[in-house]
């Protein structure tokens, strides 16, 4: 019956039927809208141009003028971070007091790998092993090549969670067996040699944290990880944590075991913090300080470099300029399809206040200073 009378409504009928579905619908939404629906986050943060002038690899002739950074500021007001999303999401600029504590123009807070070949060749005869070495950087290039930011997310200015392919700055100088060719800007490198990626992710969640000692009110601590995507037998590497200053930040600052170098490297017993910093003035006031926590590396092989340059100039690249860089340097393995996670903090203002929170974050408090 119901059939046959729809068969003889006219088009009317169907267009008044069809316009009480449609208001009928929109009153459910009207009403249950904002009862059913969450608000979607906005993890978009805060971005701006930030000025670098710098060449893009070191026998580029072409310049870099602007990466796009996240800002992030701390709640006291005091502090703000950038964070370069051009090169792995690695710290680029942190200001305190408006006064600019890193070098700039480069990641002022980078990590880098490094995983020593065996080679028997004659060429690699009285080298030093970094020549030959595969070099998983965050916040380096190769030949043009930056590590690729994958994601970000940000809560306001308080703190960003960023994803980054790591790149090889070796350029494949330790033959990898199936090696991964660079995308960049969704084309192959085009260089020669081109520039090499990695099966290394790294993600980097940045946040403030309270400072007990008051002076500045907060610190920024960076919580990363890094997960091997490739399967294979764990690797020993050794893990390059590194700050870079500004030029006229001549003195710097360390706290470790008193025997605590590359050649005699102290464990993670001995040195259960290590910390290391620049400064501008004697007193050691005015700067910054990487503070790294080692019981959860577990190492033997643990120390200071506070020239960490000579390392990239071995490759005849430069990514910071000589004498910028220091470094805190681990060994650990990471297998394959696995992951390592690691805090470490960037302290500005006075050392002093710096060795304070440095210990507290350790069991052990029988370090010695030596600046």
């Amino acid at each position: 019956m119901k059939t046959e009378i729809y068969k003889h409504q006219t088009p009317l009928c169907y267009k008044l039927r069809l316009k009480c579905l449609i208001i009928f619908s929109a009153l459910i939404v009207l009403f249950n809208g904002p009862v059913n629906c969450q608000k979607m986050p906005d993890v978009r943060g805060q971005f701006e141009e930030y000025p670098v002038n710098i060449v893009n690899y070191w026998q580029s002739r072409e310049i870099l003028k602007t990466v796009q950074v996240v800002v992030l500021r701390d709640p006291a007001g005091e502090q703000e971070a950038r964070f370069d999303l051009t090169h792995g999401a690695t710290l680029i600029s942190l200001r305190y007091h408006g006064h600019e504590l890193l070098y700039g123009h480069s990641a002022g807070a980078n990590i880098e790998m490094f995983h020593f070949r065996n080679g028997k060749e004659e060429d690699l005869k009285g080298l030093s092993p970094y020549w030959s070495a595969f070099h998983p950087s965050q916040g380096g290039t190769s030949m043009d090549v930056a590590s690729t930011t994958t994601g970000m997310a940000c809560d306001g200015d308080k703190s960003m969670r960023a994803f980054a392919v790591m790149i090889d700055a070796g350029v494949n100088n330790s033959f990898e067996s199936n090696p991964f060719i660079a995308v960049w800007k969704g084309k192959l490198s085009e260089n020669f040699p081109p520039g090499y990626s990695t099966p290394y992710i790294i993600e980097t969640d940045a946040n403030w944290i309270p400072n007990p000692d008051g002076e500045p009110k907060y610190y920024l601590k960076l919580h990363q990880t890094v997960v091997n995507i490739r399967p294979g037998e764990p690797d020993t590497l050794q893990w390059f944590l590194e700050g870079a200053a500004p030029w006229n930040f001549n003195f710097s600052a360390v706290f470790a075991p008193k025997y605590c170098s590359e050649i005699h490297p102290c464990s993670s017993a001995s040195a259960p913090v290590l910390m290391t910093g620049r400064y501008q003035d004697s007193s050691l006031t005015d700067g910054f300080a990487i503070v790294v926590p080692t019981k959860s590396w577990a190492t033997n092989s643990a120390f200071i470099m506070k020239n960490a340059e000579y390392v990239k100039l071995l490759y005849g690249a430069v990514w910071a300029a000589p004498r910028h860089t220091f470094a805190v340097v681990l060994s650990h393995p990471l297998p394959g399809l696995a992951s390592y996670s690691f805090d470490w903090y960037f302290c500005a203002g006075s050392w002093d206040k710096v060795c304070t929170f440095g210990k507290s974050t350790s069991d052990k408090n029988d370090n010695k200073v030596d600046k």
